[in-house]
């Protein structure tokens, strides 16, 4: 999946199946997802993802052991990017890593509410779009994952977080400055064109300010609760570890409904029928064309 842009999100998520037990049917099958995204031109836009091409197969990849890790991947075309802003999870991966322990705080960042809910409480202007970042902790063991993959984490969490980012938080103190010297010879050092001998001989401490600030370090992706009671589920959340995810990602094959299936309706493909093979169509609230541009695949 070289260069490619992915969703991801949770293996429930997409066929709303419980991985715990997926022949069990406990409700309708989904056949589309909606996303809010932030336009690079200022503006908000919804887009429909249909979960299924015109032959009824699953448009998701997946892990190969299928509903055993609760994890999916959309893929999306890359052009999207020139349009919206996006969060670059592999440069999140590949970045600095912050010591996993037991009881250091995490975020989980999603959005639990639908976006009538917000406007309704709090008026039309409400920044629904924005994400809740929940504040929790490792409640298990990082080495020693539960299944080799999952960490549990203690957040008072709540429905609508599945597939959020977990990401580990840590304040640390830095120095800062405004001196456009010392800005220029961080930047050098930062380059490899000057010493670090050369580089702290140089370096005029009285124009620095030591202040502190939040590092953040994806852990991994969060998939919901565990337990069944109503007092454990508010307890206790699943993280499948970034590792899992790489792991995902490498490994993926084509998603399957191993139980159960969409229903052949016309409705479904009628609505198929609006995404314009090899174009994607940007549209207004009236249903105008404001952008329409050539797929890269």
């Amino acid at each position: 999946m070289s260069n490619a842009l992915l969703l991801v999100t949770n293996w429930h998520v997409v066929t709303g199946l419980d991985p715990a037990n997926p022949s069990k049917l406990s409700g309708a099958i989904p056949h589309y997802m909606k996303l809010t995204l932030r336009s690079k031109r200022g503006g908000i836009s919804e887009m429909s993802l249909p979960l299924y091409d015109d032959e009824l197969k699953p448009r998701w990849d997946q892990h190969p052991e299928g509903s055993s890790v609760d994890l999916a991947l959309y893929p999306l075309d890359p052009v999207l990017e020139d349009h919206f802003h996006v969060l670059d999870v592999s440069d999140a991966i590949r970045g600095k890593k912050l010591e996993e322990t037991v009881a250091k705080d995490v975020f989980i960042i999603g959005y639990p509410f639908l976006h009538t809910d917000l406007q309704n409480q709090f008026g039309p202007e409400t920044p629904y779009y924005l994400p809740i970042w929940k504040r929790g902790s490792i409640a298990t063991e990082p080495g020693s994952r539960l299944g080799n993959r999952i960490l549990l984490i203690d957040s008072l969490s709540r429905p609508g977080m599945s597939g959020a980012p977990v990401v580990i938080a840590q304040e640390e103190a830095v120095l800062r400055t405004t001196d456009p010297e010392t800005k220029a010879l961080f930047r050098a050092q930062e380059a490899g064109t000057i010493g670090d001998l050369d580089f702290i001989s140089k370096l005029d401490m009285s124009t620095m300010s030591s202040a502190h600030e939040m590092r953040f370090s994806l852990l991994g992706v969060y998939s919901g609760v565990i337990g069944n009671s109503r007092l454990e589920q508010v307890a206790l959340g699943k993280c499948w570890h970034r590792d899992v995810l790489i792991e995902t990602i490498i490994r993926h094959v084509p998603g399957e409904m191993p139980y159960h299936g969409p229903i052949d309706e016309p409705a479904y493909l009628r609505y198929l029928k609006k995404f314009p093979r090899g174009k994607l169509r940007l549209l207004d609230v009236d249903g105008n064309v404001v952008i329409e541009v050539e797929n890269r695949h």
